[in-house]
């Protein structure tokens, strides 16, 4: 009962009258057959008996007036009570959807980044569209089983008290029933769980296509095997574990609403031939049966969505489980000055991932007030090593410190508190989710200008930007000025420039850095641009993820004055 103990957690006093109500209702349902046979019974009574049995309203007559009212209220009372039930599951069914995608938001932000990179964005997307809806989905018909099951049990129970024998000739039937049921229904499961597991295969696919439809468009051949190959393939393994799973259980589910009508037949035509029953009782019977249909197919079809819901649930539990929580402390406290982050023998290692690739112990400083650039190939650990600065990675040995302040679980949300970056992989949000008061109104009007970003974007209310439709080198020029108006103490750029215009390259090396040293700013920079190493005031090169040396460029010429002005980074 885990779906339900999900479901039932969010609002369990909701959750309970509704089943209340819903039980309530069952019971008032399985009433209503005998007060129809009963009434049949009053009718046989005498002209006299009858007349005074009979009653007008809205100038109709009413025979058996008191069976009418009471089977009247019942139908009005089965009506609110079912009505309000329903009612209050899909409200809980709403919240418990909001609250367990926002469980799995929080979950994701306090993952490690490093494991988020491993699992894949195609996996998360998969589990917070896909299964969060189909789990609450099945947590919504826990409540309406045990429903159907309370007026499944009433019926039976009126059963018991009209036939003893078809009562217990029912309830073997029933077991009969849901034993053959489960033999196509696991079958139907496992290609429902076959179903799920394409799903993050064809989540990443459709990434492909959106994010690589340019590259695609380049090539006929290469746009025709992604298409067929990878695409529609993926496509089609969900589409036939789906149409296989829904084909065994539609399959299944018209079996379990024959079951009822199979009990039927056996009773009025076998079943009386070698039990004695009389016609009144065996007119109950049938209309009994008949009544037990609805709960009983419910149930019954009920356990394919439950099923899908668990396996959703299993997925989601399985992706939970891989991510680990971060255990720093969430409370931010103000760090003692410091002049420079001191990485003593720091390395990280990614396993099995990346190809088991590694960065060995290394040892260096990041100073304020100083422009360092990390340089070297492709692979050297180079992006690895930013992210070490930046601490989204933890080191597997070493220790980073801020002055004289370790970062440890206590200190490292505040000291990420100082970093701004700018990865090759940023995303550009669509707002300031810094808040925007006059001050930063007046910085971000200057920065908007002296990026040339004024003729594309204006900033709407609540710090949302106009538009960030805009080309690559002003999407991250874009990124600069939200970095700029953070105000961080150390800055680092991932390959910032590579997208920017010969002119704005100069802006940045010339201009942008130097005015970052001058603000006392620890300034970090990954370029394979050697032009430029110059403006640096030191060089880590990196190679094979080993640190193999760190220069200090010979101070050379600044660049012109009418460049360095270029944009003053108050």
């Amino acid at each position: 009962m885990e779906l339900f103990t999900l479901f039932s957690s969010k609002a369990p006093n909701r959750v309970f009258l509704s089943i209340l109500l819903g039980a309530l209702a069952g019971v008032c349902y399985a009433l209503l057959i005998p007060i129809v046979l009963g009434s049949f019974e009053a009718g046989r009574l005498g002209s006299e008996e009858a007349a005074a049995n009979s009653a007008y309203f809205l100038g109709y007559e009413i025979s058996n007036y008191r069976f009418a009212i009471l089977f009247a209220a019942l139908c009005l009372f089965i009506l609110v009570a079912r009505s309000l039930s329903q009612v209050l599951l899909s409200r809980v069914a709403l919240d418990a959807t909001t609250d367990l995608r926002i469980r799995a938001y929080r979950y994701i932000v306090r993952a490690p980044v490093a494991e988020l990179e491993a699992l894949g964005p195609s996996r998360l997307l998969a589990a917070i569209t896909t299964d969060v809806a189909r789990i609450v989905n099945g947590a919504v018909v826990v409540p309406n089983v045990l429903v159907a099951s309370v007026t499944l049990l009433g019926m039976l129970t009126y059963l018991f008290f009209l036939n003893s024998d078809v009562f217990w000739f029912v309830i073997a039937a029933i077991a009969f029933g849901v034993v053959t049921y489960q033999v196509p229904m696991y079958i139907g499961n496992k290609y429902f769980e076959r179903g799920r597991a394409n799903i993050d295969a064809l989540q990443e696919a459709i990434r492909g296509l959106i994010y690589g439809v340019k590259e695609l468009k380049l090539g006929q051949e290469k746009r025709e095997r992604y298409f067929d190959d990878i695409l529609v393939s993926s496509e089609l393994a969900v589409n036939r574990n789906s149409k296989s799973g829904n084909t065994i259980i539609t399959v299944a589910a018209s079996y379990g609403d024959l079951l009822s009508f199979f009990v039927i037949g056996v009773v009025a035509y076998v079943f009386v031939s070698y039990h004695a029953i009389t016609t009144a009782s065996l007119v109950g019977v049938v209309m009994a049966l008949l009544y037990i249909t609805g709960p009983v197919s419910l149930i019954l079809n009920s356990i394919g969505q439950i099923a899908m819901a668990r396996v959703s649930l299993r997925n989601v539990n399985r992706i939970f489980t891989r991510l680990t929580q971060e255990q720093a402390s969430e409370g931010l406290v103000p760090l003692p000055e410091w002049r420079s982050v001191v990485f003593e023998d720091v390395s990280y290692d990614y396993g099995q991932a990346d190809g088991g690739f590694s960065l060995k112990p290394m040892s260096f400083e990041v100073a304020r007030g100083e422009v360092t650039f990390i340089v070297g190939g492709n692979g050297s650990g180079k992006s690895t090593l930013s992210k070490l600065i930046s601490l989204h990675y933890t080191p597997a040995s070493g220790r980073i410190s801020f002055g004289d302040t370790m970062v440890d679980l206590q200190t490292i949300n505040s000291c990420r508190q100082l970093i701004s970056a700018i990865f090759t992989d940023y995303y550009l949000f669509d707002r300031l989710l810094g808040g925007l008061d006059e001050h930063t109104q007046e910085q971000l009007s200057r920065y908007l200008v002296e990026l040339e970003l004024d003729a594309k974007v204006s900033v709407q209310e609540q710090g949302r930007f106009s538009t960030t439709a805009l080309s690559d080198g002003q999407r991250k020029r874009l990124a600069l000025l939200v970095a700029f108006l953070e105000d961080r103490d150390i800055y680092l750029f991932d390959e910032w420039a590579a997208d920017q215009d010969p002119r704005f390259k100069e802006v940045f090396y010339h201009a942008i850095l130097p005015a970052l040293r001058k603000r006392d700013k620890a300034v970090v920079v990954i370029s394979h641009d050697d032009r430029y190493f110059h403006v640096a005031d030191k060089v880590l090169v990196m190679e094979d993820g080993q640190l193999i040396r760190v220069d200090r460029p010979l101070a050379s010429p600044r660049s012109p004055a009418d460049v360095a002005d270029r944009i003053a980074v108050h």
